[in-house]
């Protein structure tokens, strides 16, 4: 079968069921695409679940034609080598830390998590634990933990939330990471960061808390909805701080609805409130 000449091949197992800036950036580019699919990596036990999430991505995906791959080689080898190349471009920073082990490491780590696919970069979920527990070091798990949060939040999808009117909600993708010492190769320092998916802006942020920011984080967190009013009183209650009105709140809400942190059904709603 003849294909178009700006056709760009794409993996099954790296776009199944990807959601968020990775479907952007896959979608954003012109001409058209074949699907290369590898029904030899999917394990007998998963061929259900690979079968529903091929059907799902296909109809946003619209492939020209989707093509199956026969592997010319074992498919623990295949699997090993794609997944040693895709742990060096999402994890640059761990992988570099484990230098010439990082092969042996991952046979490791796939001996303890064996591979059930559909996505490839989905089987690091467990990666920083694994090499937390491995060589008990702190440093190397909070490199990895912020590695996977950026690649996760780059193909998880939480799906947009409905927004009530007059409601103030928290960015459901939030994720958090807290350090006690500096990492300078990741431009952290000692506190409590978060990490989300901005639906606005179509791309993974992160934030360093404040004690305010987190309160009102926090408040938002435990699967409440608040007027402008409401969340202004229960933050006062909490007396952070005395001496901070509530007009300042209100400056700090706005902020972190400027940021994609918190989620309002009228983006000038609070601002228009100060």
């Amino acid at each position: 079968m003849a294909y178009s000449e700006d056709s760009r091949q794409l993996k099954d197992y790296e776009v199944l069921g990807v959601g968020a800036s990775r479907r952007e950036t896959l979608l954003q580019g012109a001409g058209s695409f074949i699907l290369e699919t590898h029904p030899e990596l999917v394990p007998p036990s998963q061929k259900a679940l690979y079968e529903a999430v091929l059907d799902e991505t296909l109809h946003w995906l619209k492939p020209q034609a989707i093509r199956e791959v026969k592997i010319n080689k074992p498919a623990s080898d295949f699997l090993l080598q794609v997944l040693l190349e895709d742990l060096k471009k999402y994890f640059p920073h761990t992988a570099q830390a484990l230098k010439t082990d990082l092969k042996e490491i991952l046979k490791s780590y796939l001996q303890e998590f064996p591979w059930q696919g559909p996505l490839l970069t989905e089987h690091f979920r467990y990666l920083p634990v694994f090499l937390k527990r491995k060589f008990q070091d702190s440093r190397l798990y909070l490199m990895a933990q912020r590695e996977w949060l950026w690649s996760y939040l780059s193909f998880a999808d939480f799906g947009f939330p409905p927004q009530e009117e007059g409601r103030i909600i928290a960015n459901p993708s939030l994720q958090s990471l807290y350090t006690t010492f500096e990492i300078p190769e990741l431009h952290l320092t000692e506190g409590l960061y978060i990490f989300y998916y901005d639906y606005s802006q179509r791309k993974v942020r992160e934030h360093k808390l404040e004690v305010y920011d987190a309160a009102v984080v926090d408040l938002l967190q435990e699967d409440r909805k608040y007027t402008l009013d409401q969340l202004k009183e229960q933050v006062l209650l909490m007396e952070l701080d005395a001496n901070l009105p509530g007009d300042v709140w209100v400056k700090k809400f706005s902020s972190l609805a400027e940021e994609g942190i918190i989620l309002v059904s009228r983006p000038h709603w609070i601002a228009d409130s100060k």
